[in-house]
């Protein structure tokens, strides 16, 4: 029996007292907004999620379940709040009994054991939750720590079906209207399903997410007159009083200066919270706290955005905990302005942008804790260099006389919401149609360079890489080093990476797109989202204060299980647990490719015809396999004295394949090249040939729109691209079906513009046609059927995973469950890192 929204509300709370608000049941009767406009402590997350829930799986009129977006994508803009966020989601659904029913995947960079699981069953109801970095790269098709081949793959699932909710929009900077951005091209290019978003903020204006394609807000939800009684009227009306601190104005007196205040103003038993504008500013007033505070005195904890996964988690249990007698002292940055449940009853902060400053103070009484009221403390931030970053003079500058204007009166967040500070109107770089067509082709240029997307996700100086560190032998990642996982990582600023490659202070580590090797990182690989490594070494890291330039070696090293790189010359995907011959593969690969479009179905931005283009190219996406070079890479796969159990051709060894003979040899070319070649007959002059071989040729994600030669290719005789040669020559090969590839002689010069027989167009004119006439989200959604089709049925070869400690290949990772059912999390054959 279906519950009602209110049940489900008591449930998720594990309280059968529990009552949602006003606004809440609203949501869940009319379906989310697209502006969530209600005041700080006032239950947005749960409004983010469970109204949606609710409509999806409990509500009573079938159409409206069937209507709702198989994902909630969760936007925030700190990691911080990311973690928090899924762990409170996750609490609601097991209390719920929906657990089951419902995943919980994070979004953060470097590794996960579920990072796979989302792709691996997209049908299913799910809640992915993570920073904008990281989500917003993926919905521009370059994903911040996630390999190359696999972009396509995350374009192509998230554009379609879902409902997105993007919370802490004052943070947000050019991602603001990026996403929504973003929504308006979804609607007028064309999705395989709908998707829709919604904003949330305390502060956020309805003219802030239009947008040349985005014109206007449909449906704005704020408090009612009902939501301003009861439990929700306790927190809107809880006080603080506003009050200017005196401290030194110069940048050296300011953090002896603010720590004198915080130990003077804090009042024992309580938490008070310092508020810093800068990592660099709190951490330089906690190392003058350390100074000042005796033993016996309250606790100092420091929490910013530069800690590791592990190391942030045991601060934010720190601050979770029972106060002592003593009571707490928290120094942070904007990872507490937005999202983390907290309160205090001495809040300082710096003069900021005014609405962060109106997040920050719903940290202070946040629940109405403290009836009498409690302290707003604030002040300018020092003089000198930097003085008003992250944020624009101006901004700094209205905020400073909004507070004057309080001095001394007892506001309630309401009324802070409320006043009419107008920041001044910043003007970001606008993502439009254009730009997001180019995005589609994920090649490289030239130069081995890549459009870099963070103008349209973060200010520029608030970009940031990640770094893990390992004890390297020699100094240097061996041969097998693992590619980072999320517990390893650590944001840190290109600008400090930079002075590091720059100034040659220490080794820092970066995958090689084509080798598959880590090698020194240079000047132009540091940019926003890059994965770096480097040694234990180095230092720059501490476990209590985070990433600094200044913190010396050695750092704990964090590994765990992950996959080893690879390059284009290899096959790791290509091996199982048993042979697999050619025409079992194929007919398994076409029918996942139909399992995964009816589970998604109504795919109403998708014809019959385009579907069936896609169980096509599962048919025939492997023709490549029988070429020779494959071939005979299958055969030396095999330990001395075996051989395969037959002719073959063969899908998967049951060994590891090794490097082919051919360096950047791509079966997945000569598939396409098969199919397109006018002495096949295998589709029959079907009206979406070209649309075929595009799906068979992508499903790597390797070879896509553009395609050229790697470094040393042209110059060869007889020149090669991808490892294929003119005159190649293929089959014949039975097929599924009875179906015949005869003997073929391949023709690369399809691939050149002009190069085509009787000027037939070339493979990148003939992508760009179908892009046109598809659209990017519709043509990825296609490219991930195919490829996912792809790693559900390698996954019916493998056994179970080995123990969490052990590090595996990507060739290696093994799969739990026969065809149809999805693997456990992270528990598929993974794509190579490119």
């Amino acid at each position: 029996m279906r519950r009602t929204f209110v049940e489900l509300f008591r449930a998720a709370m594990n309280d059968v007292d529990a009552r949602p608000y006003p606004y809440q049941e609203r949501l869940a009767a009319e379906g989310l907004p697209e502006l969530l406009r209600v005041p700080t402590g006032a239950g947005k997350t749960a409004a983010g999620v469970l109204p949606w829930l609710w409509r999806r799986l409990e509500h009573p009129d079938t159409a409206v379940r069937a209507g709702e977006a198989r994902w909630l994508v969760f936007v925030l803009p700190l990691r911080s709040l990311v973690e928090q966020t899924a762990a409170v989601v996750r609490e609601w659904t097991a209390n719920a009994g929906l657990a089951g029913a419902v995943r919980v995947h994070v979004f953060m960079g470097g590794e996960g054991r579920d990072d796979d699981a989302w792709r691996m069953d997209p049908s299913r109801t799910a809640v992915l939750v993570g920073t904008q970095d990281m989500l917003l790269s993926r919905l521009l098709m370059r994903g911040y720590g996630e390999s190359r081949a696999q972009w396509p793959v995350s374009f192509g699932l998230l554009h379609s079906g879902v409902q997105f909710v993007f919370d802490e929009t004052q943070l947000m900077g050019p991602g603001l209207p990026t996403s929504a951005q973003l929504q308006g091209l979804r609607e007028k290019l064309g999705t395989g399903a709908p998707s829709r978003s919604m904003w949330m903020s305390a502060t956020l204006a309805p003219q802030e997410v239009c947008t040349p394609d985005h014109r206007e807000v449909r449906g704005v939800v704020e408090l009612g007159e009902d939501d301003r009684v009861g439990g929700l009227a306790v927190r809107l009306n809880a006080v603080r009083q506003v009050e200017r601190v005196e401290v030194p104005e110069l940048a050296a007196a300011y953090p002896a200066g603010v720590a004198q205040v915080l130990v003077a103003r804090h009042v024992s038993g309580t938490r008070t919270i310092a508020v810093f504008n800068t990592v660099e500013r709190a951490v330089a007033v906690q190392a003058a706290l350390a100074k000042l505070v005796r033993r016996g005195g309250p606790e100092v904890v420091l929490l910013h955005s530069r800690f590791r996964p592990p190391e942030r988690e045991g601060l934010m249990d720190e601050l979770k905990a029972p106060l002592s007698a003593a009571g707490q002292i928290v120094i942070s940055t904007q990872v507490l302005e937005a999202g983390v449940d907290l309160s205090s009853r001495v809040l300082f902060t710096e003069a900021a942008l005014f609405s962060s400053v109106v997040q920050r103070a719903g940290r202070c009484n946040r629940t109405g804790e403290f009836p009498e009221g409690a302290n707003l403390l604030w002040a300018p931030p020092p003089s000198g260099r930097g003085q008003y970053a992250p944020y624009e003079p101006e901004d700094v500058e209205t905020a400073v006389e909004a507070l004057t204007s309080l001095e001394g009166t007892w506001v309630t967040s309401t009324r802070l919401q409320e006043m009419p500070v107008v920041p001044k109107p910043v003007v970001h770089p606008v993502l439009r149609r254009r730009d997001l067509l180019q995005l589609f082709d994920t090649m490289p240029d030239l130069s081995g360079a890549d459009i870099d997307v963070s103008q349209w996700i973060r200010d520029g100086q608030d970009t940031t890489a990640l770094v893990a560190w390992r004890d390297l032998t020699d100094g240097r990642p061996g041969e097998r080093e693992v590619f980072p996982a999320r517990e390893e990582l650590c944001a840190a600023p290109v600008r400090d990476l930079k002075t590091i490659v720059k100034d040659s202070v220490g080794p820092l580590w970066v995958l090689d797109a084509a080798e598959g090797a880590w090698r020194r990182a240079q000047f132009a690989d540091i940019r926003p989202g890059a994965v770096l490594l480097t040694s234990t070494a180095s230092g720059w890291y501490d476990s209590r204060l985070g990433w600094g330039l200044k913190h010396r070696g050695p750092v704990t090293s964090l590994v765990r299980t992950g996959r080893v790189p690879d390059g284009m010359s290899k096959d790791d995907a290509s091996c199982a647990d048993r042979w697999v011959d050619l025409i079992e593969h194929l007919e398994d690969v076409e029918r996942e490719v139909g399992l995964l479009a009816e589970g998604l179905a109504p795919l109403d931005g998708l014809s019959a015809k385009h579907l069936k283009a896609a169980r096509l190219a599962g048919r025939y996406h492997d023709l490549g396999k029988a070429h020779f070079v494959f071939a005979n890479t299958v055969h030396r796969s095999c330990p001395e004295g075996e051989q395969p159990p037959g002719e073959g051709p063969w899908a998967k060894s049951r060994h590891r394949m090794g490097r082919h003979e051919r360096k950047y040899f791509r079966h997945e070319l000569i598939s396409a090249l098969a199919l397109l070649h006018p002495d096949s007959t295998l589709l029959d002059d079907n009206e979406h040939s070209d649309l075929i071989a595009y799906l068979a040729a992508a499903h790597h994600g390797k070879v896509r729109v553009s395609v050229r030669s790697m470094p040393g290719e042209a110059e060869r005789v007889p020149p090669r691209v991808l490892g294929v040669e003119p005159a190649e020559k293929v089959g014949p090969v039975e097929l599924p079906g009875g179906k015949i590839l005869p003997r073929i002689v391949v023709d690369p010069s399809v691939l050149f513009l002009g190069g085509g027989p009787e000027g037939a167009p070339s493979w990148t004119q003939r992508a760009s046609q179908l892009l046109s006439q598809l659209g990017p989200f519709r043509l990825a959604l296609l490219e991930a059927l195919v490829r996912v089709a792809d790693w559900r049925a390698s996954q019916a070869y493998r056994t179970p995973q080995p123990a969490p400690d052990q590090a595996v290949s990507s060739d290696e990772q093994p799969s739990a469950a026969p065809l149809p059912i999805p693997a456990p999390a992270g528990a598929f054959e993974q794509e190579v890192l490119w």
